[in-house]
């Protein structure tokens, strides 16, 4: 069972530029609520959902557990007749409405001004707040959401944060004198958190099958009454939203009192995908419960890259990027690492060149840009048992690990909190960059800051717990490892890029294996390939010095024409490479755009 470190205790970073997001509290306002807000105008229904062009949630405020309907008018204040409502609102004057609040900034207590607008709209009787979004920044378009932040344990009503899109079709309806009628309903079956089936965020075409994936899911039910015929379903789309995989359980009757309990859907998904994005989409149906049967939709995103490992997504895009040290703080230092996978599958031989982190430092310690940190990568030694029982304890340098490759980082003078920064990693063999790793095995990438580094912290995405072996992703070390991380468990910021250990082909196949076509290209490259008998085979298109642009692993290839999309590569020489069981064949081909 994976355990926790008591190493977060001390952890969290403040810091000005971006607001800290806590984790997922089921007790208030959440993201993934699967609250509708369905918006009838004029006898019209339109429903928005949670995300993009609809609305966001706050950190505080109640959670309906049952449908709110009201109509809904826009709150003044005592001063100024202003919907920014910095002041207080008459009493009474949205008794039996949902207030809408402009937002916009208002000197106010520590709380939060999202928390005090909402609270002098429940005051004036507000049965739920909206706080409409009309910032014109550049960074925000009419789409744009955002967590209302802000403590408060007075507001006690429901709070959410609609985007301009969401306000301007409200109050174009308002302002038109329609009848408009807000209605929020939560789901009658509540996905309160869904397995993430693959091992990383981001994961390399030519690894990616090594995942195979299963699907599972905590439920409640929110309605308190017996529910029939409740289908869970979990679907593998494309970004476009095409279906790839899809598997459901069908549970007959669920019971008025289960509460956030796991139910396993059948089957597995072995996914063989190229480059791009993808989602894992799971929801909830029932029997209708009364006048609203609202299905619960959650998704969360994964990558399949050319050849880039990481547990997260993109740092600085999503709200729940944050940074942890330990609480207390080793003299020698602290350590924090990845566990990352090989694939079984692959026929070429691959190298970690590069390898990137993300840290940021408090105002008074460390200046930013004169962190220092060591990078380490560890192979996982065959006597590491596959629960990793009697792992956890063991000292940095543990005898379960083959330290195989090393780099030191030296912060560039233009160094900012939370930017990814790239070290090299060059092999404890022959000091040369590059450090082979093999199909099958497992790594550990580890980031170790030193000495007077240990204040410094290391970034982590909170956005999702990827899967990885036994449920292991992110472990950490102060004075012996811990399995368990920081916090979750997941996922510090620690990536690695695999690339061609050799251009050279030391068994070289026939000539005929592959031809290149056209030659020169300017976006399309074709590989031709002719093999005797059905092979695996790895396909690497690459730099001219090795660094991978994409790989493919495909299986049972006799003759066969593949053709490449490359139109973000600019004019030179590049490599396509065949590799087998029996040898490689590699091949030069030039860009001219």
């Amino acid at each position: 069972m994976k355990k926790f470190s008591p190493l977060f205790l001390g952890g969290l970073l403040f810091f000005a530029l971006l607001q800290l997001i806590p984790l997922q509290n089921i007790h208030a306002q959440s993201s993934r609520s699967g609250v509708t807000i369905r918006v009838t105008v004029n006898g019209t229904p339109t429903d928005f959902t949670e995300g993009t062009c609809g609305f966001g949630y706050a950190l505080f405020g109640g959670f309906p557990s049952e449908e709110l309907c009201a109509p809904i008018a826009w709150a003044h204040d005592v001063i100024g007749q202003d919907s920014i409502v910095c002041d207080s609102i008459p009493v009474g004057s949205l008794t039996g409405k949902i207030g809408l609040v402009r937002r916009g900034g208002c000197t106010v207590a520590a709380n939060g001004a999202f928390a005090a607008k909402s609270f002098n709209a429940q005051r004036a009787g507000a049965l739920a707040v909206f706080v409409a979004n009309n910032s014109s920044v550049a960074t925000q378009t009419d789409c744009s959401i955002q967590t209302a932040g802000g403590t408060s344990s007075t507001v006690t009503v429901p709070v959410f944060f609609l985007s301009r899109q969401m306000t301007n079709f409200i109050n174009t309806a308002i302002t038109g004198g329609q009848t408009v009628e807000v209605c929020i309903l939560p789901p009658t079956v509540l996905i309160n958190s869904a397995f993430y089936p693959a091992q990383n965020v981001q994961t390399p075409a030519s690894q990616i099958a090594t995942d195979t994936m299963g699907f599972s899911a905590n439920i409640t039910n929110t309605r308190g009454v017996e529910l029939t015929n409740v289908v869970v379903s979990a679907k593998v789309e494309s970004a476009a939203g095409a279906e790839l995989y899809s598997t459901s359980l069908t549970i007959p009757t669920l019971a008025a009192d289960v509460s956030d309990s796991l139910f396993q859907l059948p089957g597995l998904f072995v996914p063989n995908l190229p480059v791009g994005d993808y989602v894992f989409h799971y929801s909830t149906t029932s029997d209708p419960d009364g006048q609203y049967s609202i299905r619960h939709d959650f998704r969360d995103g994964f990558k399949v890259t050319n050849n880039l490992f990481a547990k997260d997504d993109n740092v600085g895009t999503h709200e729940n990027i944050t940074a942890l040290r330990p609480g207390t703080l080793p003299d020698a230092g602290w350590a924090v690492g990845n566990l990352y996978v090989m694939s079984s599958g692959a026929q070429d031989d691959y190298v970690v060149r590069t390898v990137e982190f993300s840290h940021a430092v408090n105002a008074g310690t460390v200046p930013i840009n004169e962190v220092g940190a060591d990078m380490f990568l560890f192979k996982v030694n065959d006597d590491v048992a596959a629960d990793w029982n009697l792992f956890e304890g063991t000292d940095f340098l543990s005898p379960s690990f083959e330290w195989i490759g090393t780099g030191s980082y030296e912060a560039p003078a233009n160094a900012a909190n939370f930017q990814l920064q790239q070290v090299e990693l060059i092999d404890l063999v022959n000091a040369l960059p590059g450090v082979p790793v093999a199909a099958g095995d497992t790594y550990v990438l580890a980031a170790f800051y030193p000495d007077s580094n240990n204040v410094v912290f290391n970034t982590f995405d909170f956005d999702v717990e990827a899967a990885g072996p036994e449920g292991i992703n992110t472990l950490s070390y102060s004075t012996q490892w811990f399995l368990g991380g920081f916090s979750s468990g997941c996922c510090a910021i620690l990536r690695m890029y695999i690339d061609l250990a050799t251009i050279t082909d030391e068994h070289q196949l026939p000539e005929a294996s592959m031809q290149v076509f056209p030659n020169p290209i300017k976006d399309v490259l074709n590989l031709g390939v002719s093999l005797d008998k059905p092979t695996d085979i790895t396909i690497t298109i690459a730099e001219i010095s090795g660094r991978t642009i994409r790989i493919e692993d495909k299986q049972g290839v006799t003759n066969e024409t593949l053709t490449y999309q490359l139109p973000q590569l600019a004019s030179g020489t590049y490599l396509a490479r065949l590799a087998t069981k029996e040898g490689t064949l590699t091949k030069k081909f030039v860009v001219q755009k």
